[in-house]
């Protein structure tokens, strides 16, 4: 993957659960949710609903942490401290 993309754009789509990002190279970049949520683990399932309001609130920063190896880990794993 390349590291040196650049996001220009980000949204999260509901209907299909995913993030769509506009490289800014004529190309998009479509992350599905529930992939990346699946590889992650929680100390209390209901722990999920931190990544659903990341996608949501934040599209751009939840594609740069998936596509970070252990991004959406550690990501939890921060919330879970701070709770």
């Amino acid at each position: 993957m390349n590291n040196n993309l650049n996001f220009q754009f980000g949204m999260y789509e509901p209907a299909t659960d995913s993030i769509i990002v506009n490289t800014g190279e004529n190309s998009i970049l479509v992350i599905l949710c529930k992939e990346c949520n699946s590889s992650i683990i929680f100390d209390d399932p209901n722990d999920i609903v931190y990544l659903h309001r990341l996608a949501e609130e934040s599209p751009l920063l939840y594609a740069k942490l998936a596509l970070k190896e252990n991004g959406l880990q550690d990501y939890v794993d921060a919330i879970n401290e701070f709770n």
